[in-house]
This record gives C-alpha cells, structure tokens and sequence, in this order.
C-alpha cells in the first residue's frame, strides 16, 4: 500500500511539474523516465533467469513431471485468460471508450538530456528457456555449485529491486505524466486509462475467483478456505 500510495503521488506530482516547472525540470525527470525504463528492460530477463532457475533447482529430484504439469497448467490458464481479456475488450471497452474522445495531439516534445541505452544481455524467451534448461539440470544432476550461484544471483537481484528499482519507480510515473502533461495529453488519457484500470481490476478479481474455484473442486475443498 505505501507503494501504491507513493505511485499516486508520483502521478500528482508530475501532472503538477508539467503545468508549472520550468523545462529544465522536466527534462530532468523525463531523462530520470527513460533510465528508469532502461534499468527495468535490463533486470528482467536476469529476474526471470535467477528466480525460475533457482525455482525449478530448489524443487525434488525427478520433479519433470510435476513441473510439466505445473507449466502446462499455467499456460492454459494464461490462454484462457488471454481469450477472456480479448472478448472482455472486444465488447465492453468499444462502448466504455466511446466518450473518451480521440487523443489530442501533442503541444510541446521535450527530449531528455541524455539517451542512455542499456540492453538486456538476453530477450526473455531466452532467458525462460536456459532458467528451464539449467534449473531441471540442476536438480536431476545435485550440481551444487551452479544451484549455490542461482540462489545468490536471485537473491541480489531481489535486493537491486528492493533498493533500486521500487524506490525508483515513484520517479518514473512523475516522469512519465510531467511528459504528457507538458504534451497535454495527460487529461485525456487519465480518462481513457481510469476506465480501462478499473476494467482490468475486475477482470483479475474474476479470474483469481475462476482458479481458485477450479482448484477447489478439484481438491475438494473450499476456495474461500484455500
């Protein structure tokens, strides 16, 4: 909550920049924006690569199957909520949107001071598929080392995101609504971006309620307990 709170006030604050501060200033967050992004695109693939690598390690040997089961699992959860969000969209939102009018175009494009760029050392199908690779070799061989090193690895990862990135974040959304405030658009995507989070936070609830009551039915319990 104290994120979520601090998120809030980065998107106040920036609105407010962008009406009031200098250009200088702006440029300046706008710049803070695109590092931040950069930071971001750059850790996760390693997140992905550390935490399920150290995941799949840390599970029993001879665990293939129940992770076959898990994984295939997952994606058809991941389809079907991808074909629940596709009609919701296709449905609701044409009627939703339908007063949020078309975007302005933008009044003023300020550059930040830099372009920093920062590429990833791997895209993230890469990265998923060697955490696989490695986090089953991992388990079915005991290699020890390698398990030590992906333990340590998702463990300092989490530490850049627990003192760098949350910490961070605050400042890219002032930077990200400072940008379109001075472009002005920012009023008219507050609009269309309040519906549609509204929309998507429904749509989570509704399909957390869908798991749980399918794992409950198939346990046998019930999914207010699980």
């Amino acid at each position: 909550m104290k994120l979520i709170i601090k998120l809030l006030c980065g998107i106040v604050v920036g609105i407010l920049m962008g009406m009031i501060a200098p250009d200088i200033i702006i440029r300046g967050l706008i710049t803070a924006k695109v590092f931040i992004s950069q930071l971001i695109k750059f850790t996760i693939p390693l997140l992905i690569l550390f935490y399920v690598t150290s995941g799949i390690a840390n599970l029993p040997r001879n665990s293939g199957k129940l992770l076959g089961k898990t994984v295939g699992l997952a994606y058809l959860s991941t389809l079907g909520a991808g074909i629940f969000a596709f009609t919701v969209a296709e449905n609701l939102f044409p009627a939703l949107l339908s007063g949020a009018g078309e975007m302005p175009e933008a009044k003023t494009i300020l550059a930040p001071f830099i372009q920093l760029k920062i590429p990833p050392l791997m895209n993230i199908m890469t990265a998923l598929t060697i955490a696989f690779m490695f986090g089953l070799g991992i388990s079915s061989t005991g290699a020890d080392q390698l398990k030590k090193v992906s333990d340590q690895g998702r463990d300092i990862i989490e530490l850049f995101l627990n003192k760098v990135i949350i910490p961070a974040l605050p400042f890219y959304i002032a930077g990200v609504f400072a940008d379109m405030t001075v472009k002005g658009t920012v009023f008219a995507t507050l609009h269309t971006f309040s519906l549609v989070l509204l929309a998507v936070v429904a749509m989570h609830w509704f399909w957390l309620a869908v798991q749980f009551i399918t794992a409950g039915a198939a346990l046998q319990q019930s999914p207010i307990k699980l």
